[in-house]
């Protein structure tokens, strides 16, 4: 069976998308190809959360590359992870770590840029590195047939997904809030937004409240949402990806 490649960026455009795709087929690699170049920019919150998500519907085996990278050409480091269940590729910056954390962690190298391209660009190791890492492993090469150095688990920067935080607005300004605790419908929240505290209903479904009405819900990632019905709670409340908010159960 030909392993499933995702890519998650924060690219936005075609241009740079399309690239990654050349570079897939210039290596032969037919096998299926999933995409997501909407992450908002040099968010790794976001990127973190988006690729966490999305791996829970992947099949075993499956090689994720995340490219959410505002330190290209750094000093940082290009990493591979491989999991109980999967491969990680990407930028030591945290972009890669809930989601491998949350499948078990097995062996991480460091790639060695020198080994993967003749050229590397300062601004685009997702094109000239990480997509090219993904295809061989892909293939069923091995980190240590590229000559990737093993590199010790404490050494992957981690990134968590705080209580409160916002990890994604969707297109319906709908603010997904990463939430560890049990939502009750019935109850209330109270948000502190915009420098004021807001009650806001836990519902099950949007239509519960009239038009325009604010509510909060357990949505289909499994996160909080802060929503509006038939509206935008991201512009009603001055919401942004990445930032805290302080809730509190009633």
């Amino acid at each position: 069976m030909k392993k499933l490649i995702t890519v998650t960026t924060d690219f936005g455009d075609s241009f740079a998308a399309a690239q990654l795709r050349a570079i897939i087929a210039s290596l032969n690699h037919n096998g299926p190809l999933i995409e997501n170049h909407d992450v908002s920019n040099f968010s790794v919150v976001e990127g973190a959360f988006q690729i966490m998500t999305l791996t829970r519907f992947t099949p075993e085996g499956s090689v994720h590359v995340g490219v959410i990278d505002p330190g290209v050409g750094s000093d940082r480091a290009g990493v591979i992870i491989r999991s109980k269940r999967s491969w990680f590729v990407g930028p030591n910056n945290g972009v890669l770590y809930p989601s491998a954390v949350s499948e078990g962690i097995v062996k991480a190298w460091r790639i060695q840029e020198s080994h993967i391209s003749d050229y590397v660009s300062s601004t685009f190791h997702g094109r000239d590195v990480f997509i090219k890492v993904a295809v061989y492993l892909a293939q069923g090469k091995h980190p240590k047939n590229f000559r990737s150095k093993p590199l010790a688990l404490s050494e992957l920067v981690s990134t968590s997904l705080r209580p409160g935080q916002v990890v994604h607005i969707d297109n319906y300004g709908n603010v997904k809030i990463q939430w560890d605790k049990k939502l009750l419908v019935g109850r209330q929240l109270l948000f502190r937004l915009k420098g004021k505290t807001v009650k806001i209903p836990v519902v099950k479904t949007f239509s519960e409240v009239s038009e325009g009405k604010p509510l909060a819900l357990l949505g289909s990632s499994e996160t909080l949402e802060l929503a509006v019905n038939l509206g935008s709670a991201a512009e009603k409340y001055a919401v942004q990806t990445g930032e805290i908010l302080k809730i509190k159960e009633l």
